[in-house]
C-alpha cells in the first residue's frame, strides 16, 4: 500500500490513563503507555506527516476529573492515617497538606503544559452541534438493548456509557475525518463493537476498533512497513520524474491483449506508482536486482461496452544509488 495513505489514530479515555508505579501520580500530567508507544513509533519512523493522533477533549476532561477526585480521596485517607499514627515516638511529626491548595487549577495547568508539547488533534463537539449530537444519542439509546453501545453502562460507573457516547460523538462529528484514508480507534471498551457500521454509513470508510497499542502497531506496520524499510526507493518511485516516465511509456501503447483478444486502449490511470519493491540477491557479478512494481488501470471498450483492466508494471533499476532505470515490463501484453 502506498505510503501516501493517511491514518488517524483516536484514543479513548481508558487508553490514555497514566499511572506511576501502579498508582495515580499528581506531580505531572501525561497520557499512558498506549499513547507513548504509538507516539514514539510514529516519530522514530518519521511517519508524523502520514499518521496523526487525535484525542477527544472530553477524554482529557475525564482524566483531569479522575485525578482530582482521586486526590481528594487520598487526602482524606492521608489525614486518617496521620491521625492514627500521631504521637508515636518513632514517627516524626506529620505535616498535613494545606486545605486551601487548589488541586483543580494545579492539574489544569499541568495538563495544559503537557498537551502544548504534543502534535495532536483535539476532537471537541462544537456548540452549534449540541442539538444534533443530543438527537443522535437519543436515537442510539432507543435501539434494542444489544445495539445500544456505547450507551449501555457496565462496571461500577453508571455514567460510563454516557461518557463513552460523548467520546464517540466527538469522533463522528470531526470534519477532519474526511482528510484520512483510514481511522484507528484504540479502546479497551468492547461496547463500541456495533459502532463500525454507524461510522461506515456516515463517512463511507472503515474504522478499525482495536483494544491495545500492540495490536494497533501491527495494523500500522501492515500499512507502512514497505515505506519504513524502503524509504529512499519509495520516495523516488512517488516523485514526478518516475510518474512521468511511466506515463510516457503508456502513451506509446495503443492496444492491450486479453485472452488472445486485442482491444484499443482509450485511457489509463496510475493507481499506485510504488505498490511493491522487490530485491533479489546479488548474481555472479555481485549485482543486486532491484524492481519497483506499479499498479495501473487500463480503460478500453469491448463490443461497445466500457471496461477496465488493472495491470502491473515492473521497473528494473541498475542500482539503488544511481536509480538508473533499465526497463519496464507488464503482466499483460501492451502494444
Amino acid at each position: 500500500m502506498s505510503y501516501k495513505l493517511k491514518t488517524l489514530i483516536v484514543f479513548d479515555t481508558n487508553s490514555l490513563r497514566s499511572i506511576d508505579a501502579g498508582e495515580v501520580a499528581y506531580s505531572f500530567f501525561a497520557f499512558g503507555r498506549p499513547f507513548q508507544v504509538i507516539e514514539e513509533f510514529i516519530l522514530d519512523k518519521k511517519l508524523n506527516e502520514d499518521i496523526h493522533i487525535a484525542i477527544p477533549t472530553w477524554a482529557i476532561e475525564e482524566l483531569k476529573d479522575q485525578k482530582q477526585r482521586q486526590y481528594q480521596n487520598d487526602i482524606v485517607e492521608f489525614q486518617k492515617l496521620a491521625k492514627r499514627l500521631s504521637g508515636m515516638p518513632h514517627i516524626p511529626q506529620i505535616t498535613l497538606p494545606q486545605e486551601q491548595f487548589d488541586c483543580t487549577t494545579y492539574i489544569q495547568e499541568k495538563a495544559f503544559e503537557y498537551i502544548a508539547t504534543k502534535e495532536i488533534k483535539l476532537l471537541e463537539i462544537k456548540e452549534e452541534l449540541a442539538n444534533t449530537v443530543l438527537k443522535s444519542m437519543m436515537k442510539r439509546v432507543m435501539k434494542d438493548q444489544n445495539k445500544k453501545q456505547p450507551f449501555a453502562h457496565s462496571g461500577k460507573y453508571k455514567d460510563a456509557g454516557f461518557k463513552d457516547n460523548i467520546v464517540w460523538e466527538s469522533l463522528m462529528h470531526f470534519d477532519g475525518v474526511a482528510d484520512f484514508d483510514k481511522v484507528i480507534f484504540i479502546t479497551k471498551d468492547t461496547d463500541y463493537s456495533n459502532c463500525q457500521f454507524e461510522f461506515k454509513e456516515k463517512w463511507n470508510k472503515h474504522i478499525a476498533i482495536i483494544s491495545d497499542e500492540n495490536n494497533a502497531l501491527v495494523e500500522i506496520k501492515k500499512d507502512y512497513e514497505l515505506y519504513i524499510t524502503e524509504r529512499e526507493i519509495y520516495e523516488f518511485a512517488q516523485n514526478e520524474y518516475f510518474k512521468d516516465y511511466l506515463t510516457d511509456l503508456l502513451k506509446k501503447k495503443s492496444e492491450i491483449l486479453i485472452d488472445e483478444s486485442s482491444f484499443k486502449i482509450e485511457n489509463f490511470k496510475l493507481l499506485d506508482t510504488c505498490k511493491d519493491i522487490n530485491r533479489f540477491p546479488p548474481n555472479e557479478q555481485m549485482i543486486e536486482s532491484l524492481y519497483v512494481v506499479s499498479e495501473i488501470v487500463i480503460y478500453f471498450k469491448d463490443k461497445g461496452k466500457k471496461k477496465e483492466q488493472i495491470i502491473s508494471a515492473t521497473t528494473s533499476f541498475a542500482d539503488e544509488e544511481t536509480k538508473e532505470i533499465i526497463e519496464t515490463f507488464y503482466d499483460f501484453d501492451l502494444v
